[in-house]
């Protein structure tokens, strides 16, 4: 290799260090966009900080000197483009926070990286780490979540919140709602794609079947599929590209040599191609929202199991139920036997046992009387405490996080 060098080796997995990907991050970002497309390559970890890539590959349809040859040249060909120039660091006063939204529409990994990649440039945003597994954004700097959400919008995508109990609720329904759209949307261009494909080989002259698969295909493109032009469009106007592109430039440019076929019988057409392209992408699309949904089925058992609501203490003793998204920072709350903690806290008053089984996997009753308790079933008497923070949330994080691709260790 002339750009890089090979520094290890298994039967199914390499590594590579390149000199130009050192500090470059961009540029890590856009070759491990260009390497996922590639479907004999399975996985690719890259680490700019000492230009080390490591890429999984499948030696039977991608043999390692195609591989290596592959990678130097699109090397050379990073290396060889312009560079854009730097861009002084504007000084942004504020208080540096942290906010996660979840991001629909995200379709294939360079999405997220795509996602990623854009928010990275904005200067208030110190770090961004887009998780496609679980559809999820987290980002660090002096930015709020308002501002992250216009940064996606730009780019096609929908940032929704995810902080609070019911916002999560909101979008488990919205992944359900997904999966049906999904299903329908591939079911109906199925359904128009059947009789373009027979109308389409049997290679006929008849001006009554060019006008149906004119229809039809029309239909399955602009209608079942709209949503890949315009995505495509969107990210056209900022400059930017994804698989949509390609599945629209494709398709559009197969269906739009057709439409001249409708009037001169002499001409080819290929609407049965751009019909098939769209629904094979639509039923590949669909499968894929299955499988997400099968993949954060611990994620929505977590929030299935805080309670909707908690049993707040008032300054003047009385006690009021309360949705569990109203709960506050040092309120008092009253947990009764049998009851589940709502939040995380410190014990004030009361003893009693709870089953950890959830943490430990012990069904054993554990004494809590004084600390933290965290969302456990009481087993004996009530007890108060001071609501600190969201245990559920942090659980939840943690599984996200788990769930992220992209190692930052790299090999």
């Amino acid at each position: 290799m002339k750009n890089g060098q090979v520094v290890h080796r298994l039967s199914r997995r390499i590594r590579v260090v390149a000199p130009a990907l050192i500090k470059e991050q961009e540029r890590c970002y856009i070759l491990e966009i260009l390497l996922r497309k590639h479907p004999a390559v399975k996985d690719v970890r890259i680490v700019s900080d000492i230009g080390s890539l490591v890429i999984q590959y499948d030696p039977v349809n991608l043999p390692e000197a195609c591989l290596l040859a592959t990678l130097d040249a699109v090397l050379g060909n990073l290396i060889a483009a312009p560079k854009a120039p730097p861009t002084p660091p504007v000084p942004i006063d504020g208080p540096v926070c942290e906010c996660s939204v979840a991001i629909e529409g995200m379709t294939c990994a360079s999405c997220a990286l795509l996602v990623e990649m854009k928010l990275k440039r904005d200067p208030r945003v110190r770090s961004a780490v887009v998780n496609f597994a679980s559809a999820t954004l987290t980002v660090f700097g002096v930015i709020d979540r308002e501002g992250v959400s216009e940064v996606v919008a730009r780019l096609g995508y929908e940032a929704r919140p995810m902080d609070t109990l019911s916002q999560r609720r909101l979008l488990v329904e919205r992944e359900k709602e997904r999966v049906e759209e999904a299903k329908k949307r591939f079911v109906q261009a199925a359904w128009m794609t059947v009789p373009v494909m027979i109308s389409g080989m049997a290679m006929h002259h008849s001006p009554v079947l060019r006008v149906m698969e004119f229809g039809l295909s029309t239909a399955i493109l602009f209608g079942s599929s709209n949503s890949i032009f315009r995505k495509a469009w969107t990210l056209a106007q900022q400059g930017e590209a994804n698989m949509d592109t390609l599945i629209a430039i494709g398709s559009g440019a197969a269906w739009a040599y057709s439409i001249p076929g409708v009037f001169k019988m002499g001409h080819h057409v290929y609407f049965e191609s751009a019909a098939g392209i769209c629904t094979f992408v639509l039923l590949g699309r669909y499968m894929e929202e299955r499988a997400k949904g099968k993949a954060s089925e611990a994620i929505r058992k977590l929030i299935e199991l805080q309670p909707e609501t908690a049993l707040r203490i008032a300054a003047d003793g009385s006690e009021h139920e309360v949705a569990i998204d109203d709960v506050q920072l040092g309120d008092r709350l009253r947990v009764r036997a049998g009851d589940k903690v709502p939040t995380d806290g410190r014990v004030l008053e009361g003893c009693s046992t709870i089953n950890e089984a959830m943490i430990t996997g012990e069904s054993l009753p554990v004494k809590q009387g004084g600390g933290r308790c965290g969302d456990w079933r009481l087993s004996q008497r009530q007890w108060q405490f001071h609501h600190e923070s969201d245990r559920h949330w942090w659980r939840h994080r943690a599984i996200r996080h788990r769930q992220t691709g992209r190692s930052r260790a790299g090999y």
